[in-house]
């Protein structure tokens, strides 16, 4: 696709041929990379922002004892996500006990992010 510059009186003006998306290439590459950096760092805090209410991790932790249905737990310790699967084996105070196959974990309720 060519421009029509035959209005110009200016023969530099008719004669000049745009390199297209070659003379963006460099700054594309660069603001790309730095959107899809600050995608991945916004996904990331974005896990950590949505947690589920505390009545709804408690009826989830609730169903899970009752049922000794084996669960996925996400919590926040220490800046990172981790997550435990296992059975609730036993509330205390404002923490739950999960049995996974190898460990034993205490997780407070605060903590909580995610059950699935």
């Amino acid at each position: 696709m060519s421009v029509d510059r035959s209005y110009s009186p200016y023969e530099v003006i008719r004669m000049y041929h745009d390199r297209g998306m070659m003379k963006w290439g460099a700054f594309a590459t660069g603001e790309l990379t730095e959107a899809q950096n600050t995608f991945e760092k916004e996904k990331k805090e974005d896990k950590i922002i949505q947690a589920l209410p505390h009545h709804l991790v408690l009826h989830l932790l609730n169903q899970s004892f009752s049922n000794q249905v084996q669960i996925k737990i996400q919590y926040q310790a220490k800046d990172k996500l981790t997550e435990v699967y296992g059975n609730v084996s036993e509330f205390i105070n404002n923490q739950v006990r999960v049995k996974s196959t190898d460990k034993i974990y205490l997780i407070s309720l605060e903590q909580i992010v995610n059950i699935s």
